[in-house]
C-alpha cells in the first residue's frame, strides 16, 4: 500500500505537466498559422499602407466567395475587378500570352499576388518591359493579356487597381513591392 501511494504523486508530476505541455502546443499552432489576415476578414476595404502609390483606387471589397470552377463572376466594382467571387483555384506565377479567366486571377489576389492587365495590342516593347519586370518581381506576379481594360494597361491587387496608358515601369514596381501580399489570405507561393 504504501509502495503505491508513493508512485501516485510521481505519475501526477509527470503525467500533468506532459498533458498541460501538449494542450499548449496544440493550441498554439491551431490558434492560425498566419495565413490568414484576420483583420480583413470582414473588412470592405483593402488592407492599409503606410505610402499609396500614386494614382492607385482602392475599391470596397465585394467579396471573396469561391464558385464553381468555369461560372462566371457578377458584381464587381472596377475594371479589373480587384475582389469578388471567384473560382476555388489560383494560376500560377509568371507570364502567360493567352488572356485568363478574372475570376481565376481574383483567387490570386485573394492571396496576395498582383496582377498585371495589358491590353493585347500594346507594343511588343512594353511587353517585353513588363514581362522583365515580372521575372525581376516573380514572387506573387501574373502577367496577362486583357482585352476588356480601360486603359492599355492595368496593375491589380486586392482592392486596388493602378491604370495606365502609358507604362510607368517605376510606379509598377513600386505598385508590386508596395500591395504584394496583402490580400486576406497570405501564402508562401
Amino acid at each position: 500500500m504504501n509502495l503505491s501511494f508513493s508512485r501516485v504523486p510521481l505519475l501526477v508530476w509527470i503525467l500533468i505537466p506532459t498533458v498541460v505541455i501538449i494542450g499548449l502546443g496544440v493550441w498554439f499552432f491551431s490558434k492560425g498559422s498566419g495565413t490568414v489576415n484576420e483583420s480583413k476578414l470582414d473588412s470592405n476595404r483593402p488592407e492599409a499602407v503606410s505610402a499609396s502609390v500614386e494614382g492607385t483606387v482602392d475599391y470596397d471589397i465585394v467579396g471573396r466567395n469561391h464558385m464553381a470552377q468555369g461560372t462566371s463572376g457578377s458584381g464587381y466594382n472596377s475594371n479589373p475587378p480587384s475582389s469578388g467571387p471567384h473560382w476555388p483555384a489560383a494560376v500560377k506565377n509568371g507570364v502567360y500570352a493567352d488572356s485568363l479567366p478574372d475570376e481565376q486571377l481574383i483567387h490570386n489576389l485573394e492571396h496576395g499576388h498582383i496582377w498585371i492587365a495589358y491590353k493585347s495590342d500594346v507594343s511588343d516593347d512594353v511587353k517585353s518591359k513588363l514581362s522583365e519586370i515580372v521575372g525581376e518581381e516573380d514572387w506573387k506576379v501574373v502577367m496577362a493579356p486583357r482585352d476588356q481594360n480601360d486603359t492599355a494597361i492595368a496593375i491589380v491587387a486586392w482592392g486596388r487597381v493602378l491604370k495606365m496608358d502609358e507604362p510607368d515601369y517605376d510606379k509598377i514596381r513600386s505598385f508590386i513591392r508596395t500591395y504584394r501580399n496583402r490580400g486576406p489570405e497570405r501564402t508562401p507561393e
